[in-house]
């Protein structure tokens, strides 16, 4: 039977002095992270339910992984919340989720270790594969943040996939540049540390600060970063010399900007870069190597266990022909905790989650649209709806338009089409901090346009295709 951080004793006993995971001048070696994970864990036994839920709001990377893998020895479910979301966007999901304990930083310092136990007084079960572990939370159309767990065999399996389908190479090191809240890096993160590989993580993404400590190590380093990030980093290493010391390269969450292969080529001369494919929901679907062998329109191949169908689970349309993608894999999430979205649909063991597309005949996989109106900005997905809803709560905004458009560093850029009541004194910059306070920085527009009439449609709703052609030509 077997469970996340289950090797965690293993690589206390076998490696005490070792590191095992460090964010910037703090650090656990395997003997330290056994120990606080140990604590943690009888913490959880003594304070919750087998089973139960626990909302990690914790901004430290460190307190994070120790938290989550207790969790996961422990039986409960991690429901992993971004600290820097705004109060009520938090509410919400704790309103939601009903959490048998929160852990904020004040809690974690000095763990009541006396208060009455929350348990029903039945024996705790060891983890299992079914066991649900993790609950993540991405953006729904219906306003209300989708909170999807998954169990523990989901994550396991998905380890496998990522030894094999990525030739992971013996380690020195991986790098995770961004928070734990971003799954990309929580998976990469507790990959890791269940391989026993040292991990090295960062309370914010800084690319100088990131770079400088990658140039203190000899490789070989795995490192995991979105797009943007990736982006960002491959410019600071063209204006300070190649790093040679990365073997392998993960990323999601969008395709990378046209004429980047050849800089990440240039600037991580040692380098296999792998783009995946997936969601929330199903974990990874498909993997496309950069070096060529691969289309740039395509998301490349379904990756091993893992089965693509377009259209129809009874009837797949043949090559070329494109429509809803379904998956089956054991990597499927279990069901969502709160939030929901109309687009995520089971057909016996087949998922769908929105997204369009199709394969060509030689099986490469090629997306024609995303679920909705969903946008992919710096490898996080965002619906417009979402940030539209907000928007016209402010007392001067009669209507508003929110759209995703090209943009070379973070894949898609948000941008917003205001309304504005007639004789209202608004300014982009108020309607940015207005969003900003309400949905944060990922979901606030970047450039806000003010105009007197948004153009409608005959049936009286906002014309979105419209809408774009006026910024086309602004």
């Amino acid at each position: 039977m077997a469970f996340i951080g289950e090797r965690l004793s293993e690589f206390a006993a076998c490696r005490p002095d070792e590191l095992a995971v460090t964010s910037g001048a703090t650090s656990h070696t395997w003997l330290s992270f056994h120990g606080a994970v140990g604590e943690v864990e009888r913490i959880l036994r003594g304070k919750t339910p087998d089973g139960g839920r626990v909302a990690l709001i914790l901004a430290d990377p460190l307190e994070v992984l120790v938290w989550f893998f207790a969790c996961a020895r422990a039986g409960r479910i991690a429901m992993i919340l971004n600290p820097d979301w705004p109060g009520e966007q938090r509410e919400t999901i704790l309103e939601a989720t009903a959490p048998d304990l929160i852990v904020e930083p004040e809690c974690t310092h000095q763990p009541d270790l006396q208060s009455p136990a929350a348990t029903d007084g039945s024996p705790e079960r060891a983890p299992s594969e079914e066991t649900l572990f993790y609950a993540g939370f991405t953006s729904g159309s219906t306003g209300t943040p989708k909170g999807y767990v998954r169990a523990q065999g989901s994550w396991l399996e998905s380890f496998k996939i990522t030894d094999q389908a990525f030739a992971f190479p013996p380690v020195v090191a991986v790098f995770l540049p961004g928070q734990m809240t971003h799954s990309l890096h929580l998976y990469g993160a507790v990959h890791g540390l269940d391989r026993g590989h040292p991990v090295h993580v960062f309370n914010r993404f800084d690319p100088r600060q990131c770079l400088a400590r990658l140039r203190q190590v000899a490789g070989p380093v795995v490192l995991y970063a979105t797009p943007t990030q990736l982006s960002l980093l491959a410019r600071g290493a063209a204006n300070t010399g190649p790093l040679e010391c990365i073997a392998l390269i993960l990323t999601s969450g969008d395709k990378s900007p046209a004429g980047r292969v050849e800089l990440y080529a240039a600037v991580f001369p040692k380098t296999r870069v792998f783009e995946f494919y997936g969601s929330s929901e199903a974990s990874f679907v498909s993997a496309a190597p950069q070096d060529g062998s691969v289309p740039s329109g395509s998301v490349g191949r379904s990756v091993p266990g893992v089965d693509v169908i377009i259209g129809n689970p009874e009837s797949p349309y043949p090559p070329g022909v494109p429509g809803r993608i379904w998956v089956q894999s054991p990597l499927l999430f279990s069901r969502y905790l709160c939030g929901d979205t109309p687009d995520t649909k089971w057909h016996g063991p087949w998922l769908t989650f929105g997204d369009r597309g199709y394969l060509d005949a030689t099986g490469l996989l090629y997306l024609t649209g995303r679920s909705g109106r969903m946008v992919v900005t710096s490898g996080v997905n965002v619906f417009p709806e979402d940030v539209e809803q907000v928007l016209r709560r402010h007392p001067l905004i009669v209507e508003a338009v929110v759209i995703g458009l090209p943009d070379s560093l973070r894949g898609e850029r948000l941008e917003a089409v205001i309304q504005k009541v007639d004789g209202g004194d608004l300014s982009p910059q108020e309607v940015q901090a207005y969003c900003r306070a309400a949905l944060g920085d990922v979901k606030t527009p970047r450039k806000v346009h003010l105009r007197q009439h948004i153009p409608l449609t005959s049936g009286g709703k906002p014309d979105i295709q419209g809408v774009m052609e006026t910024l086309g030509k602004s």
